[in-house]
């Protein structure tokens, strides 16, 4: 998916706001069951958090990508519900707004709180 496209989605998903669940979707049959949609692509990424990901080597490439597949905090609701609240109240309506990094400490510690 070009960086355009991604852009674009990632603003409607700002402007649209939280939605919850949505089996309409055709991945959603990938996606477990209850996993919260508002978000198909992480507006953090890349978080750079270890707890949520790591960095893999891409010897081809002479890189490394951050890799953060098995990281479920986006679709969580109470997480999701959060980021929209933050993002509207601070204003943020692009992707590429610096202050989305802002609320990602806050996020991490409402899906982390839930494993203790």
């Amino acid at each position: 998916m070009g960086q355009e496209n991604l852009v674009r989605i990632v603003r409607s998903e700002i402007s649209r706001g939280w939605i919850g669940g949505n089996r309409s979707c055709n991945y959603y049959p990938c996606h477990y069951d209850g996993q919260d949609c508002t978000f198909c692509y992480c507006p953090f990424y890349p978080c750079n958090d270890t707890r949520f990901g790591k960095e893999l080597d891409r010897p081809k490439m002479n890189d490394t990508v951050w890799a953060c597949d098995t990281c479920l905090m986006i679709h969580d609701t109470d997480v999701c519900k959060h980021i929209v609240g933050e993002m509207r109240r601070l204003g943020i309506t692009e992707p590429d707004d610096p202050r989305i990094k802002d609320i990602f400490p806050s996020a991490a510690k409402i899906y982390l709180d839930k494993d203790e």
